[in-house]
């Protein structure tokens, strides 16, 4: 089913802010699969090259430095922020985020 099917399929008119929010929504749900089979790819390095020896991994320093990387001083998340920044003086935010969301679904 494509995105004019399914929009038809809900009644709901194909806005611009929709149809913006589809596709960035689709490619955030491409992206974040291709950075996930990265990340994935590289663990599987690191874990084989400590399991080989020839590295040894802070496990703590890891997890430290990766709880800093998600949420800023402040408390707020990396996915609040980019969301912020996505959202950011868009007079059609409603259409945008219901797009975003069906564009993340299809993706």
């Amino acid at each position: 089913m494509d995105v004019n099917q399914l929009f038809a399929t809900l009644g709901v008119p194909l806005t611009f802010g929709a149809v913006a929010g589809v596709v960035v929504g689709y490619t955030a749900k491409k992206l974040t699969k291709l950075l996930a089979l990265a990340l994935g790819a590289v663990f599987i390095l690191v874990q084989l090259l400590a399991y080989k020896g020839l590295i040894t991994i802070n496990w703590g320093a890891v997890q430290t430095t990766a709880e800093g990387a998600w949420t800023n001083p402040h408390g707020v998340t990396l996915a609040e922020q980019t969301w912020d920044v996505v959202t950011a003086n868009l007079p059609f935010a409603g259409a945008f985020g219901t797009g975003f969301f069906v564009g993340f679904k299809l993706g």
